[in-house]
């Protein structure tokens, strides 16, 4: 009997190098969140920003309206999911938020600006098409961001601490440099006062050097030739040619040298070594300018611990710690209130039941189930909680839980404060 052959499951993705690394895998959820109407070229942007996440997002997430950010917080711990990307629109622009699951901290930024994905490409001569880029996270490249461990500002610190680990660490033992076939660049401004971030995102490409376009189409198999129009293919490398100067056009700073293979050289007679290659970035999309407007302490809620608009004394700062300490203390009075409350209403339901099965025994009549749960229902509902959900929603009726309020309400009072 033959042995049996092992399947190999090639539509599970697999993370060889953060795996070989030993290191954690950073997964993101971009989402739209707010009570108000984001529009189409917001829904575009969130699909744009969730390809440049690839692939340890989820590409195809879709929200529905009864949505809340407590029930993506819920999800995020079996899911692995460490980061949450919130977009949403208010009425002084378009706001997003990168929280930390489960704990925190949140950064609230102001998309000032934004091109989308198509946009960039309408503008180019030979655009970028999607390919294989996206099976493998971006390069993260940060330019005058503040280093971790100085003496700058804490929210410095956490705000680079932050971009980076939202994708894998690069491991020079374990990363092949075949993977990284994209750039994420994040551009701190210096001339602009309130520290300005620009967000671009670029595809990673190669193509010889000291050759013709011609030549180069036939070796790489960039496209077929175009052969009809011409008698030789001596005439189809030398039109293709002409006019072209290789050393011109590319600058010795993106010369790098690659080695080749060696079957694959001996296969196609090109001998063995190294040849030069030129490092081009063709930029795939989407661009944002972006300002950090505050950081807070928990997902979306907590204590602020930096404000771009608004400067506290000490003094202030003490009030606004009594006050969160107080916040806190009163939402888990709350909590417990709530857990009570609905462990009373299960002890008396099943008292109920066993008086009700008692009396069945002995042959007298009863209320039905029914009648006795929406008698409850109506007690319930005119105490002032319910417990519907399994959990109850006392918390939405006295305002508890924050998360759930619509995403749009915080911006809109920065806004109101920054004036």
């Amino acid at each position: 009997m033959a042995k049996r052959r092992q399947k190999q499951r090639t539509h599970v993705k697999k993370d060889a190098d953060a795996t070989a690394a030993g290191q954690k895998i950073p997964k993101s959820m971009v989402i739209r969140t707010g009570a108000n109407e984001i529009g189409a070229s917001l829904s575009q942007l969130v699909r744009d920003f969730r390809r440049v996440m690839e692939p340890h997002t989820a590409s195809r997430l879709k929200e529905r309206k009864a949505n809340r950010l407590k029930d993506f917080v819920t999800m995020a711990g079996p899911l692995g999911v460490t980061h949450l990307m919130l977009f949403s629109r208010s009425e002084n622009g378009v706001n997003l938020r990168i929280a930390r699951t489960p704990r925190g901290p949140t950064l609230h930024f102001k998309v000032s600006s934004y091109s989308l994905a198509r946009d960039i490409q309408k503008t180019q001569r030979n655009p970028k098409s999607p390919g294989a880029e996206y099976l493998t996270p971006p390069l993260l490249v940060l330019n005058n961001f503040k280093a971790s461990g100085g003496k700058d500002a804490p929210y410095e610190t956490l705000l680079t601490s932050t971009f980076q680990n939202l994708f894998p660490p690069i491991s020079a033992q374990h990363t092949s440099l075949a993977s990284i076939r994209r750039v994420l660049l994040l551009h701190r401004d210096p001339n602009d006062p309130e520290g300005a971030i620009d967000l671009r995102h670029y595809a990673i490409t190669t193509k010889a050097v000291g050759v013709g376009r011609g030549v180069r189409k036939l070796v790489n198999g960039d496209g077929v030739a175009d052969l009809g129009r011409v008698k030789d293919i001596a005439d189809y490398v030398l039109q293709q040619d002409a006019g072209y100067n290789s050393e011109s056009e590319v600058e010795d700073d993106a010369k790098v040298e690659v080695k080749r293979e060696d079957g694959g050289a001996r296969r196609r007679g090109q001998g063995e070594g190294t040849q030069q290659r030129a490092i081009k970035l063709v930029e795939l999309g989407p661009r944002m300018r972006l300002h950090l407007t505050k950081v807070v302490e928990g997902v979306c809620d907590g204590k602020v611990l930096h404000h771009a608009h608004i400067k506290k004394t000490a003094a202030e700062e003490r009030e606004q710690e009594r006050k969160h300490k107080e916040k806190i203390k009163l939402k888990e009075a709350r909590r417990k209130e709530q857990a009570d409350n609905v462990a009373r209403k299960k002890a008396e339901k099943d008292a109920m039941k066993v008086k009700r099965d008692e009396a069945r025994g002995r042959g007298e009549e009863v209320e039905s189930e029914e009648e006795d749960e929406e008698m409850e229902d109506a007690i319930a509902e005119a105490e002032g909680w319910s417990d519907d959900d399994g959990e109850g929603s006392y918390d939405e009726m006295e305002g508890i839980d924050e998360m759930e309020e619509a995403a749009g309400a915080e911006e809109e009072e920065d806004g109101e404060e920054s004036e």
